[in-house]
């Protein structure tokens, strides 16, 4: 496993605590940043935005798929599609388009 080196443009330094883990299917490596001493600063207005939509987008996902005539039209849209894998990314993806285009 590879150790956080000093670099620039966003990538681990020293200072950083990071969390890693090893995805079983192929073994990736992979490290999340929990805390940097120098940017631990509340998030901006445009993040609290993106954070407000990401949490609304994903509580309709799940009460898409608690409902059993919606989950049936996703599933039957997302079978006559390949982009995405899971029925869950297709309807996430669906309901994210809607809530971002609207006016």
């Amino acid at each position: 496993m590879s150790t956080p080196h000093d670099a620039e443009r966003g990538k681990y330094a020293k200072s950083d605590q990071i969390y890693f883990k090893i995805r079983k299917f192929d073994n990736a490596i992979f490290g999340v940043r929990l805390k940097h001493p120098t940017t631990n600063e509340p998030p901006s207005a445009a993040q609290k935005q993106a954070q407000d939509l990401f949490t609304t987008v994903a509580a309709k996902v799940k009460a898409a798929l608690a409902d059993a005539t919606q989950r049936a039209d996703y599933k039957a849209q997302w079978k006559a599609q390949r982009k995405y894998k899971t029925l869950t990314s297709f309807i996430f993806h669906k309901l994210y388009e809607q809530e971002t285009t609207q006016p």
